[in-house]
């Protein structure tokens, strides 16, 4: 009997100790990466320094990134289809978050253009506080120079707008298109580059960008970073 109980006892202090080992690796093992359309950045990214003119025709720089979240998104008001859809995607998340997840709702919203010569403070005014209240409409400096050239750089904004259509005749000065990329970015309020979102494609190869995976993603990044 006394070896049963040895033998007994060294089997129940074993139990806990593996029981322990395995409790401490559960609470200390890193999370799992969650797995969104795009790309998180573990560490977060530092944008350059940027001076831009935001929609009030104030000046807009590292400083008004700090202290919340933005998804950001670029392109032209002139657009006539991916660009609305992004920003009423973005909308949506902003009011998704405030009614079903309200510790990530401070988050922001910002449209930079790419078409300067088009898009005025003024219009983009008009243009960005349809979708949302909190949206802010972003251009190049008012003092001119290369001041948003950081800013396109540290996000990895693309855009092309030219001069010629398909047949060589020049553009008319109002209508001209402007080839850009479709990308979404999350910046946390550090002002770094947390996360970038990418569009998905339907059946026929088109862009469609989903409020509701944008908030999936969205969200699935904030909870993998308080969980680190």
């Amino acid at each position: 009997m006394p070896g049963r109980f040895k033998l007994l006892s060294l089997l129940i202090a074993l139990a806990l100790v593996v029981f322990i080992a395995a409790s401490v690796y559960a609470l200390t093992r890193p999370a799992a990466e969650p797995k969104i359309q795009g790309v998180l950045i573990q560490q977060g990214r530092d944008i350059p320094q940027f001076q831009l003119t935001d929609h009030r025709q104030q000046a807009f720089t590292n400083d008004d990134l700090r202290g919340r979240w933005h998804l950001v998104s670029y392109g032209f008001t002139h657009c006539p289809d991916i660009c609305p859809v992004a920003l009423s995607a973005k909308a949506g998340v902003a009011r998704r978050a405030e009614e079903q997840a309200e510790q990530y709702a401070d988050l922001d919203l910002l449209f930079y253009s790419v078409d300067p010569q088009r898009d005025t403070p003024q219009h983009l005014s008009d243009y960005v506080t349809h979708f949302h209240p909190r949206m802010t409409g972003l251009t190049l400096s008012g003092n001119g120079g290369e001041a948003h050239e950081p800013f396109e750089r540290g996000l990895g904004i693309v855009y092309e707008i030219p001069e010629y259509d398909r047949w060589g005749e020049p553009y008319p000065d109002d209508h001209y298109p402007v080839n850009h990329g479709v990308k979404i970015y999350l910046i946390n309020p550090r002002g770094q580059l947390q996360a970038v979102f990418e569009p998905e494609y339907n059946e026929q190869g088109r862009v469609h960008i989903s409020r509701d995976r944008l908030l999936e993603d969205y969200l699935a990044v904030r909870r993998y970073l308080d969980r680190g």
